[in-house]
């Protein structure tokens, strides 16, 4: 694939990464906790096809529904992910972690397989119905919570997290060709991605 391009907002305080993919459709990966403003900047001269939420944590979706409002797009998510934001379960979707009421979201179930020249692989662990997307010709991969950069991987001590679903999630994208790594909390790298996940997997064996 070619013209494939990532605008980062990186997220600040609580929030996770966003990320503006312009590819064969244009999306936004993740919504993020108090980024509405900076997220409208970065998709003015662009238009937006769809949200698509990795998992239903509140960090990675409390903006979705003024976004989608904004932006006139639909919110898309994993459908166990997407059950939970509709029925507005607050237990773990952790709103009231962060001091957050997440009221339901109408959300639309995400089964395709391939969406924009991007893989839809299924990598729980972190939550029961979390997802990363792959695009296999540029070598990107947006892995949400399952694995971040330098070695870090996501929670499994919190509801419908996993550790050896984890586990077998990041050996999955131990296996991808990844030069881009962009996942939902840390910084990006745009090199050597694959290194952060095995570094990621070699970890969570000796835990």
């Amino acid at each position: 694939m070619t013209g494939l391009e990532v605008r980062k907002i990186v997220g600040g305080g609580h929030s996770c990464n966003v990320f503006v993919v312009q590819s064969t459709q244009n999306f936004l990966v993740d919504a993020g906790m108090d980024s509405v403003e900076r997220i409208v900047r970065a998709t003015e001269d662009i238009s937006i096809d769809r949200i698509i939420l990795t998992h239903r944590h509140i960090d990675h979706v409390a903006d979705a529904k003024e976004l989608s409002e904004e932006l006139e797009i639909p919110i898309y998510a994993p459908p166990s992910e997407a059950e939970a934001l509709r029925s507005g379960d607050d237990r773990t979707v952790l709103g009231s972690n962060f001091g957050r009421k997440l009221p339901p979201l109408d959300v639309e179930d995400l089964v395709e397989t391939e969406y924009s020249g991007f893989q839809v692989l299924k990598t729980p662990g972190h939550t029961e119905g979390g997802i990363s997307l792959y695009e296999p010709d540029e070598k990107v991969l947006f892995s949400g919570d399952t694995v971040f950069s330098h070695g870090s991987v996501g929670r499994t001590d919190l509801p419908t997290g996993d550790r050896e679903e984890l586990l077998g999630s990041v050996k999955k994208l131990s296996k991808l060709d990844v030069k881009a790594l962009y996942p939902g909390h840390m910084s990006p790298v745009e090199k050597d991605g694959e290194k952060h996940i095995q570094r990621a997997l070699d970890h969570l064996k000796y835990l």
